[in-house]
């Protein structure tokens, strides 16, 4: 599985747990979040540091449980890596996996902002 499908599966689960009224366990957001902050350290491109440090805040959303500061870190995410996006182009096609990453991230911090203004479910 390369990097950017591995991110897009974890959005997905990323958004799973955190839409389910912000009640699930966020320790799978967290591997998710480590694992991306590791890989992209790992690449030790400077473009990337400011994608990391907007990483290193939506798990601290998470772990205060702010669907408002979530939304808001998955926007900065996706515009992040659209900007990050701009000079790649090649055959691989590795840019416009990131522009399509960068659309899913805020397709992502659109709907977290709507489940934040929905009411808590009482179960």
């Amino acid at each position: 599985m390369s990097f950017i499908s591995e991110v897009e599966s974890g959005i997905k689960s990323l958004f799973t747990a955190t839409g389910n009224g912000f009640q699930m366990d966020p320790s799978a957001g967290y591997s998710h979040i480590d694992n991306w902050i590791q890989h992209l350290r790992n690449i030790n491109q400077p473009v990337l540091n400011p994608i990391v440090a907007e990483l290193e805040t939506l798990r601290r959303h998470i772990e205060g449980n702010n669907p408002a500061g979530m939304a808001q870190a998955f926007q900065n995410l996706g515009e992040l890596t659209a900007q990050s996006a701009l000079t790649t182009h090649n055959f691989s096609g590795e840019g416009d996996k990131a522009r399509e990453l960068s659309q899913k991230l805020i397709a992502a911090a659109g709907n977290l902002r709507h489940l934040a203004k929905a009411p808590a479910v009482q179960g």
